[in-house]
């Protein structure tokens, strides 16, 4: 009778751990996205050009790219609860101090620990959801935590713009970067874990896991081609809209809309897969669809068809995000997930750290943002032939 209620408790806490795991990936992506909303306000003011604009989503990506493995093997060894609550207080802390920046190199700087401190997320939220669900409510829990990069876009460029419009952007950065910080002490105190296994038998045992897998392998790379694309839409879509003429609010306005339609995309392809599964299918999909719409999004010239474009292609290409990190962690099982999770983010993530830098460099040279879409559409195409040879997980 005992271990019943027990059970209960335990299954109705799950919701309670999906909230603040929603809620931690919300925040880092409104940490991170903070930012490109900000470029045509802040740049002016420290006599930076797009190169060095973009490499300030670089910086994070440097720092973010670092932390991802060490931390995904200290959440499948000690738990989720002190690493993700010591890494969201570390954003905090550095996104609150972007607010006094006076010079590129310090908020490069900035940036990098903002990025050590975000990339502790994703490995610590996996693993708590292959914890806390059941096999046939996964699809659905991790199109839950997906949604929130798009959660965090769309604040980014909804709420940045009104805090800098009521507080100038050195206030958007510190009231961001209080919240994180909070959030960071909230997730010490209430998340439990649960008595699943931790990986005790050996630290790299992960490692092993991951690189004799094909398929994870695969669905690695396969986000690698996902990010190049996204991350290149998120950073340089407000300076587009900038150049065409409009405000900062009105290109704001346009990424709210690609967020909305990326908000809604992962909770519904999450929740159809746990139904009639072909998560594979789905993926190959969506890529395939992102294809035309890069290019077709990146032709439009007035506001109405960039935000109606944009809530189409934010759906689309987000009905993929849930899989990659699913399937990595169903191929990896539980014991492994964090781990795993924390690998493959890395290498999905190269393409977030070198991405806007090239494309930056790009913009430069050409003097327009042409090119760019036909760069950010290649990363998909690249995408399908890699999930192609996919097997599917045997799930736990």
């Amino acid at each position: 009778m005992v271990n019943q209620v027990q059970q209960e408790e335990y299954s109705q806490y799950r919701w309670v751990i999906m909230a603040l795991m929603f809620a931690s990936f919300v925040l880092t992506f409104l940490s991170r996205f903070a930012w490109p909303p900000l470029i045509p306000v802040v740049v002016p003011v420290l006599n930076m050009n797009m190169s060095q604009a973009g490499a300030y989503m670089t910086a994070f990506y440097i720092g973010y790219v670092i932390t991802q493995v060490p931390a995904g093997m200290l959440a499948d060894r000690f738990g989720v609860r002190t690493i993700l609550g010591v890494s969201l207080v570390l954003e905090g802390i550095s996104t609150w101090a972007m607010g006094s920046i006076t010079s590129f190199d310090i908020g490069f700087t900035l940036r990098v620990v903002t990025g050590l401190g975000a990339g502790a997320i994703m490995s610590c939220c996996a693993r708590a959801l292959m914890e806390w669900f059941p096999a046939k409510e996964r699809g659905t829990a991790f199109g839950l935590l997906l949604a929130a990069p798009s959660g965090g876009l769309l604040l980014a460029n909804y709420v940045v713009p009104a805090l800098n419009n009521a507080f100038n952007w050195q206030g958007a950065f510190q009231g961001i970067g209080i919240a994180t910080a909070i959030l960071g002490v909230l997730i010490y105190f209430l998340v439990k874990t649960s008595d699943e296994p931790k990986g005790e038998k050996s630290f790299f045992g992960g490692f092993k896991v991951f690189f004799t897998n094909r398929n994870i392998v695969l669905v690695a790379i396969a986000g690698f081609c996902l990010m190049w694309m996204e991350l290149g839409l998120a950073t340089w879509a407000n300076a587009y809209v900038k150049k065409l003429g409009f405000s900062v609010k009105e290109a704001g306005m346009v990424l709210i809309w690609y967020s909305l339609g990326g908000l809604i995309a992962p909770v519904v392809s999450g929740w159809i897969s746990d139904k009639i599964g072909n998560r594979k299918n789905i993926l190959i999909a969506a890529y395939a669809i992102s294809v035309p719409l890069t290019v077709y999004f990146g032709s439009q010239t007035t506001l109405q068809m960039l935000n109606i474009i944009g809530f189409v292609y934010g759906f689309c290409s987000y009905l993929a995000n849930p899989h990659l990190s699913l399937m990595v962690s169903e191929y990896a099982g539980k014991e492994w997930a964090a781990t795993a999770n924390g690998i493959a983010n890395f290498i999905f993530q190269i393409a977030s750290m070198i991405g806007p830098l090239v494309l930056g460099g790009v913009i430069d040279m050409s003097g327009s943002f042409n090119t760019v879409w036909y760069m950010m559409a290649a990363g998909p195409i690249v995408g399908i032939l890699v999930l192609l040879p996919l097997r599917p997980p045997a799930v736990e």
